[in-house]
């Protein structure tokens, strides 16, 4: 296989691992059911920006009025801001749902992911390392904290060693193998300097 073929290849496994790190996490939310502000059936669009969700921002905000510390209600707040990509905004809703229940690693790899789109690695790194803290076996948090070290801070290293914890907990399947092709490309930047 020639190198722009693996190069494709490659890129494809990383969009594919961010995505498991940005849609897993609330795929797999144990926190309580919360009451889920309706969509509206046609969702008024635009073909540049996407989803029009400020119907639904506007009655999270207005049902945050009236109990501004409930926890999924700002989890949920901080989870439509992420998918309408307003980042400071999901940073914001984030942080306070932390406040109130600190240590959830699907928040913390979605906030990390926020800080990262924000322009903060250093910030999402911290995130993600909250994450894998106090679940060992996240692999979301595990993956992107391995991204991020390795393509926005320049850190071979620590993303080799991140990705070597993940492959501790997670030695099969499609993310061990994301992880040990990302570890092969880690390798190859390394022997170039």
């Amino acid at each position: 296989m020639d190198s722009s073929k693996t190069l494709i290849l490659v890129v494809a496994a990383l969009f594919l691992g961010l995505m498991v790190g940005i849609l897993g996490p609330r795929m797999f939310e144990d926190e309580p059911a919360v009451k889920q502000v309706p969509r509206q059936a046609s969702m008024p669009q635009n073909p540049a920006t996407g989803p029009d969700y400020s119907l639904q921002i506007n009655e999270l905000k207005r049902q945050l009025q009236s109990n501004p510390n409930d926890y999924a209600l700002l989890v949920q707040l901080g989870n439509t801001y992420f998918d309408s990509n307003m980042y400071p905004e999901s940073i914001e809703a984030y942080e306070k749902s932390l406040a109130l229940k600190p240590g959830n690693p699907n928040v913390l790899t979605d906030l990390g992911v926020m800080y990262r789109r924000n322009g903060q690695p250093a910030e999402a790194v911290k995130r993600f390392r909250m994450a894998a803290k106090a679940d060992p076996t996240h692999l979301q948090s595990r993956m992107n904290l391995g991204v991020v070290l390795f393509y926005d801070l320049n850190d071979p290293l620590g993303a080799r060693e991140a990705l070597e914890g993940l492959l501790k907990v997670y030695p099969q399947g499609p993310a061990a193998d994301q992880a040990r092709q990302l570890m092969a490309d880690i390798d190859k930047a390394m022997g170039a300097h």
